[in-house]
């Protein structure tokens, strides 16, 4: 199940997603050289999976997603969120993409809870993708967390799916479809063409 929160404007969107990233830049900072690490291991992990080429990280905050998979070989990633923090991360919203069509040999995207229209961002995905390219998705099960307790919390995020299988399912239905799948922990990954 897949469901949105209603936010009083887009601009409350825009700004509730900066949240964590408020007065908390060095602190977000500090923890950079290690998560870089452990996107590098994931981007190597998942490389035959992908297409030689950039990739495109969605929701990337400090960078430590596009830094990962520059060390893991795929020369030219870019990162890009609504409130960047870290130097090598573009201003930008993954529901309309700045970047020309046909510009990235992947996108990659672990924060999609903070979609507001999955919708705008499958059709941007597809837009800036190479012919052939691949959307590499990873997300977490809502173990024990249920919709109603989401929706009552409030919070910056916009989108609630049951399970990451749930999340996969609902991007497939707008115009993808898997090439690979697999868990490493709570983290279920999917990798994705266009169909």
């Amino acid at each position: 199940m897949i469901a949105s929160r209603t936010f009083e404007s887009y601009t409350d969107y825009v700004y509730k997603q900066g949240g964590k990233a408020r007065g908390r830049r060095e602190e977000l900072l500090a923890h950079l050289p290690k998560n870089t690490k452990g996107f590098t291991r994931i981007f190597r992990d998942a490389a035959r999976h992908l297409k030689v080429g950039p990739v495109l990280c969605l929701g990337a905050r400090t960078g430590a997603e596009s830094l990962g998979a520059e060390q893991a070989g795929f020369t030219g990633s870019v990162g890009v969120d609504l409130h960047p923090v870290g130097p090598t991360v573009l201003q930008g919203d993954w529901h309309d993409l700045q970047f020309p069509d046909g510009s990235f040999a992947n996108a990659y995207c672990n924060s999609l809870d903070h979609c507001l229209y999955l919708d705008k961002f499958a059709a941007q995905v597809k837009r800036v993708l190479m012919p052939g390219g691949r959307l590499y998705i990873m997300a977490t099960n809502r173990d024990g967390h249920t919709l109603e307790a989401w929706e009552a919390k409030g919070g910056n995020e916009g989108l609630y799916w049951d399970t990451s299988d749930d999340l996969r399912d609902a991007i497939c239905a707008l115009g993808f479809q898997v090439t690979a799948s697999w868990r490493t922990g709570k983290w279920g990954h999917y990798v994705l063409k266009v169909r």
